[in-house]
C-alpha cells in the first residue's frame, strides 16, 4: 500500500485537490520552522555582534589607558609642585588614589591656574606615599618597599590619608583578623613567643625593676607568661610604668588582657592605670583579688585607628603582672 495522508487516507486513494492541500500544510509548516529558526540564528548573530562591540570599545580603553599608563601627571600638593607617571598613580590597584588617576575622571579634577591637578592634601606626608608607590614598583619578595618614616605626633594625620586614599592593604599588607598581637608576630618572624625580646623584635622597658631578672622580662608576653613569678617594678618607687617597644612592627591594639601574681595582688596590683597606644591615651581599671586575678579581654576605647610603634601602662602604684596579652592587628615596618 501506498502512504497514508491526514485522516488514514492513502495516497492512492487521494484526489489532486487533497494531495495539493496536504503538499501546501506540509510546506508550509516547514517555511514556518525554517523562519523560526532564521529568527533564532539572527538573535544569536545579534547578541554576538553586541558582545564583539563591548569587546572591542573594552580593548580600546585597555589600550588607550595602557598608553597613558606612562604619562607624566603634574601635581600641585597643597601649594607644593609634584611629578609622576600616571603608572605610579594607579599602582594600588582598587584604592581611590588609583581610581582617580585611571583617566576616567580627568574633568572631575581641581586644577590650579596652570592646569596641574589640585590635591588638598598635607606635601610633605603625600610626598612620603608617593615615594613608597614608586619603590614598590620596583620592589621583589625578597627586597620590599620600605614602610616611609613618620614622625609619632604626624602618624595620626598620615594614618588617615592612608585611609583616605584606600592604600591600606597596599601600604600593609593582607593585615588580616585580629588576634593575639605577640604571637602574630612570633608567627610573622617564625621565632618562640617566648623569644621576643632575644630576637629584637620587642623591648620590654620598666620605670624601676624588681622580681625577675630583666633577661626573663619577655617571658611575660609568652602563650601562659610566668608562674609565681612576676613582671614587678621595685615595690614602694612610684608612679611606675610598663613599655612595650616594637621594634619591627606597628601594631594596632582593640583589647588587652593582664593577669597578676595571686600572692602579691593585695598590697601590689593597682587596680586603675593609663594605657598609652602611641600618643593616644584610654584609662582602663580592673578590680583585681586573689579570686579574679586576670582581667579577660578589655577593650581599648578611644585610641582611633592609629598604628603604634609602642605601647604603655602608666599606674599609680605597684604592679605584678604575670602575663600581657594584646588582641589587635600587626603590620611590618
Amino acid at each position: 500500500r501506498n502512504g497514508s495522508g491526514a485522516g488514514g487516507m492513502t495516497l492512492s486513494d487521494a484526489s489532486y485537490e487533497q494531495l495539493a492541500t496536504m503538499v501546501s500544510t506540509r510546506l508550509s509548516k516547514d517555511r514556518e520552522q525554517a523562519e523560526q529558526r532564521l529568527r533564532e540564528v539572527e538573535a544569536i548573530d545579534k547578541v554576538l555582534e553586541e558582545r564583539r562591540t563591548a569587546l572591542e570599545d573594552t580593548e580600546r580603553r585597555i589600550l588607550a589607558m595602557a598608553n597613558n599608563l606612562d604619562e607624566v601627571v603634574e601635581l600641585n600638593v597643597g601649594g607644593q609642585n609634584m611629578s609622576t607617571t600616571r603608572a605610579v598613580l594607579t599602582s594600588a590597584e582598587g584604592s581611590l588614589l588609583a581610581g582617580m588617576f585611571s583617566g576616567n575622571f580627568e574633568d572631575g579634577h581641581k586644577r590650579d591656574k596652570e592646569g596641574r591637578i589640585f590635591l588638598d592634601v598635607d606635601p610633605p606626608l603625600f610626598g612620603k606615599i608617593l615615594s613608597h608607590l614608586r619603590m614598590s614598583r620596583i620592589s621583589t619578595p625578597e627586597a620590599p618597599a620600605p614602610l616611609p618614616y613618620v614622625p609619632e605626633d604626624l602618624r595620626p594625620e598620615y594614618e588617615m590619608m592612608i585611609k583616605y586614599f584606600g592604600l591600606e592593604s597596599f601600604m600593609y599588607g593582607a593585615i588580616g583578623n585580629s588576634g593575639n598581637v605577640f604571637q602574630k608576630i612570633a608567627e610573622m618572624s617564625n621565632v618562640s613567643q617566648n623569644k621576643l625580646q632575644t630576637n629584637e623584635l620587642v623591648k620590654i622597658i620598666l620605670s624601676t625593676t624588681g622580681g625577675v631578672p630583666a633577661t626573663n622580662h619577655e617571658e611575660v608576653l609568652g602563650p601562659i607568661g610566668f608562674h609565681e613569678r612576676s613582671l614587678e617594678n621595685s615595690y614602694g618607687a612610684h608612679p611606675s610604668s610598663v613599655t612595650i617597644r616594637f621594634l619591627k612592627h606597628r601594631v594596632r591594639v582593640e583589647a588587652l588582657e593582664l593577669r597578676a601574681k595571686m600572692a602579691d595582688i593585695p598590697a601590689h596590683m593597682s587596680n586603675h592605670w593609663d594605657f598609652w597606644h602611641g600618643s593616644e591615651c584610654c584609662r582602663m581599671n580592673y578590680v583585681f583579688s586573689r579570686s579574679s586575678p586576670s582581667t579577660s579581654r578589655l577593650e581599648v576605647m578611644g585610641i582611633g585607628h592609629a598604628w603604634a610603634d609602642e605601647v604603655q601602662w602608666r599606674f599609680p602604684r605597684d604592679f605584678c603582672i604575670e602575663h600581657i596579652v594584646l588582641h589587635g592587628r600587626v603590620v611590618p615596618k
